[in-house]
Formats: C-alpha cells, structure tokens, sequence
C-alpha cells in the first residue's frame, strides 16, 4: 500500500529536513507575512534545492502541523525511509551500537523524544510495532528534532519475534524493567545488545519480557519518585550501557 506524504514542524525538524534530506522535501509551507530568521534561513534552503513554497495562514499551517506548535514553518515531505528488521541489522558498524526496541509507546512526544536521544546517544537504529504504537506524525517528527534523518528505523508486525531475530543475530536482549535482576551503572552488562523499552505506565509485556536475556532496572530513589517516563529512561539507558560495555566477539555471544 503507498504511504502517504508525512508533515514535519518546527524551525528545528525543518532545517533538519532541508539540510540533511532536501530530496524528501516536496513544498516547504511558511506562515502568511511571518518572515523571521529559521523561516528566511529555511526559504532560502528550500529556493536553493528548487523546492516549492506556499504561504498558508495560522491555521492552514496548524491543520497541516496536526499541531499550533509548528513555528511557523512546515513541511511536506516524502514517506520516512524505513528498513526492514534483515535490513538494519544489515547496517550496523562493526562497532554494534545499541539498538533500541519499542513496545507499544503510544505517545506521539515521548516517541520523538526517543528518536532524539537514539540519534544523540548514537543508537544503532529504532525498531518499534505497526500495531498499538504512535507513529510518525508531525507531533513525533517535531519532537524528534531532525533524528528522522539519522536514525535507521524499522517497523515490524511481531515485536517479540523481532527480539528473536536480533538475538539470533548476536545480540543479548535486555528489557528496561523496575524489578530487573540487573542494575544500570552497578551490574556488567553483555554487549552486543538491544534495548527493549515498554509502553508508558504497562511497560514491557510479558510475551516480550520472555523472550529478552535479562531485565535491567535503573536506580531511581522511590521516595522521590516512582518511575520515569519512556524517553527519559531510553536516554539513561542507552547511555549507561556504553559505560557498561563488555568484550564480545565478532559473530556471536559472549559470556
């Protein structure tokens, strides 16, 4: 089925667009008689690479943006490039960064955000279901903050198989969980691995949950605080097993 064109907002995601992936860009929509410096900057870009600009008012760009929080600026662009499950395992330097799993994060901010921190934190790509997930819509994109245009991404249809065929690629699986048996920052962790992230308030499913090597928790203090919110703990995790990395050999696990 052909996927339809997708809108990304805000200055930040659409000079992100411009530079990094004009070929994506079919019109770039700026606000009616708002001539700022990222809306000129991002003009500017756009006559450069020969793509079209339209003005539209405050709220043509809103209904467009899904969103009033679109500043000023945004863009119609080419289906998001995504990769199959062989595919992005395909890609990954030899230096097997980690790669995150999604399950069933339903917030359309908190995914972006994870695309943020993934592209920041130089995650090997983002995986995540067809099915019961947010997506990639202009909300997720702007808060994503041009990480569309880094990030290698796959949705698949069976998350839990998909755990499956990253392990049997060499990669230990490893569930954010709060009663994990393995504690970030204290407990060795394996490495390659993938990082399974669950949705907001369920966490991660017990099917999913099954299938993954080990559960690691993130010391947070209780009395402060019970729990902390998917892309917050995506960051900390994908940050704190960096520093947690262990020898492995090339085409298998290592214990």
């Amino acid at each position: 089925m052909k996927r339809k064109p997708e809108y990304v907002c805000g200055a930040h995601s659409v000079l992100a667009a411009l530079e990094r992936g004009p070929e994506r860009v079919k019109r770039l929509l700026i606000a009616d008689g708002r001539r700022n410096r990222r809306v000129a900057e991002a003009a500017r870009l756009a006559e450069s690479c020969g793509i079209p600009i339209e003005a539209l008012d405050a709220k043509g760009l809103t209904k467009k943006a899904a969103s009033a929080q679109h500043q000023n600026l945004v863009a119609e662009v080419s289906p998001t490039p995504l990769l199959s499950l062989d595919d992005l395992i395909e890609v990954q330097p030899e230096s097997a960064p980690p790669i995150l799993l999604l399950d069933g994060v339903q917030d359309p901010r908190n995914f972006g955000a994870i695309l943020r921190s993934a592209a920041a934190l130089g995650a090997g790509g983002v995986v995540w279901p067809k099915d019961g997930a947010a997506g990639l819509t202009p909300v997720a994109a702007k808060a994503a903050a041009g990480a569309l245009e880094v990030v290698p991404l796959a949705r698949v249809t069976n998350l839990a198989r998909a755990v499956s065929t990253l392990k049997d690629a060499g990669y230990w699986a490893l569930a954010a969980d709060a009663c994990g048996d393995k504690t970030l920052g204290v407990d060795e962790l394996p490495w390659p691995c993938c990082l399974v992230i669950g949705a907001e308030g369920k966490g991660v499913r017990p099917l999913v949950l099954k299938t993954c090597d080990a559960r690691v928790r993130i010391p947070i203090e209780p009395s402060v605080v019970s729990s902390l919110n998917a892309s917050v703990a995506a960051a900390i995790l994908l940050h704190g097993v960096r520093g947690s990395r262990m020898n492995w050999k090339s085409g298998g696990k290592e214990t």
